[in-house]
């Protein structure tokens, strides 16, 4: 037996009720028969939908990147392999642009729902001519558009639909370790499929594997400077803290400080909120988006977050701190976070410290490839 939708082989996960099989593995984005033929979507797609225009002009790497991405299509999938704030986003557009023009369809798909609000209103300006449709949890009365921007949950509903699926951060939660959820997003595309990422986990390159794909890689930003690579302190966590406040009171502009839990995020916040002007984010904060928007607003100098800050948000001159006092975070978490620093062609400020509490192979994984990186400039 097997799940047309998630994959599963697994005779464990398989339950026969009345009605027949079905799979227990991913029950919870519907049941669904393993008899039961799924449809995909069938709609059409307009005219002139893809023309597109950018507010600014491409940098000829992206370009490149870019002309790459729309060759290599032709014999397989693509794995997008840019580093952070290299404008992933831009450089598949004109393979969307291709596809919309032969009429085939296109979806957009990333882990998080604020992201894909903000990346339908980018697309809506970019392709003006084209009906861009943002499907995620609370919002999918409409499924279909000429370009569908989706959450990877989402894409349940759209089984062997899409010609073309560009994943968008494929190593990030919740597809990072969550082979079902990767499994259900690739059925979602009949056709072509770009992983766009900056790091590589073992789940994505089980999936990329299965089928031929070639590489795209940038390695430079728009801004032609480099990443940031961090200081690394390596302190018990008390004395850690007194260098946390000494480096609060040296940065020069608004600073992120990523904490490995909720709680530790809590606690700090209300430690140096008697000091410096901060709040505070995670993911089940019922206040997480005004949080959020404040700091954005300049309303506050320091936030304390968990990863939930660490993509999908740019911020002019930020400095990123990192407290790494527990084994949590991997090469793609610290990548990921230390790439909120020098965002954006006109971000030319901003410094990076990592602070741990142990030796830690995944800091020493991240310098490596931060300063190989840089060696491209």
């Amino acid at each position: 037996m097997r799940c047309k939708r998630c994959g599963n082989t697994d005779p464990s996960y398989f339950y026969k009720g009345h009605k027949g099989y079905y799979c227990r593995k991913c029950i919870r984005f519907s049941r669904i028969l393993l008899e039961e033929e799924i449809l995909p979507l069938d709609y059409e797609i307009a005219q002139g939908s893809e023309v597109y225009r950018f507010d600014y002009p491409l940098t000829e790497p992206q370009l490149e990147a870019s002309r790459n991405c729309v060759e290599f299509l032709k014999h397989g999938d693509v794995l997008l392999y840019c580093v952070c704030g290299a404008g992933k986003t831009e450089i598949a557009v004109q393979s969307i642009s291709e596809y919309l023009r032969r009429g085939l369809k296109v979806a957009y798909a990333i882990s998080r729902r604020e992201v894909v609000i903000e990346l339908t209103k980018r697309f809506e300006k970019i392709f003006s001519k084209a009906k861009v449709t943002g499907v995620y949890g609370g919002h999918h009365d409409e499924l279909t558009g000429d370009l569908i921007v989706c959450t990877c949950h989402q894409l349940y509903r759209y089984y062997q639909t899409f010609d073309l699926l560009i994943l968008d951060e494929a190593d990030a939660f919740p597809l990072k370790g969550n082979e079902t959820l990767m499994n259900i997003s690739v059925n979602a595309c009949k056709g072509r499929v770009v992983y766009s990422t900056a790091t590589v986990d073992s789940t994505l390159r089980k999936v990329i594997n299965r089928r031929p794909f070639r590489t795209v890689e940038l390695y430079v930003r728009p801004s032609f400077k480099p990443l940031a690579v961090p200081r690394v302190f390596y302190l018990p966590k008390y004395p850690a803290l007194l260098v946390l406040y000494l480096l609060l009171r040296k940065i020069d502009g608004q600073c992120i400080v990523f904490t490995t839990s909720k709680k530790d995020c809590e606690v700090f916040y209300r430690i140096f909120s008697r000091f410096f002007s901060c709040t505070y984010v995670y993911a089940d904060l019922p206040e997480r988006k005004r949080h959020i928007e404040d700091f954005r607003d300049k309303k506050y100098r320091f936030i304390f977050a968990t990863t939930v800050l660490e993509r999908g948000i740019t911020i002019k001159n930020v400095s990123v701190i990192i407290l790494n006092f527990a084994r949590i975070f991997d090469q793609s978490n610290l990548i990921q976070m230390l790439g909120r620093v020098g965002r954006g062609t006109d971000s030319v400020a901003g410094d990076a410290y990592v602070i741990s509490d142990h030796s830690d192979p995944e800091i020493r994984k991240t310098l490596k490839y931060l300063k190989k990186a840089n060696s491209y400039l």
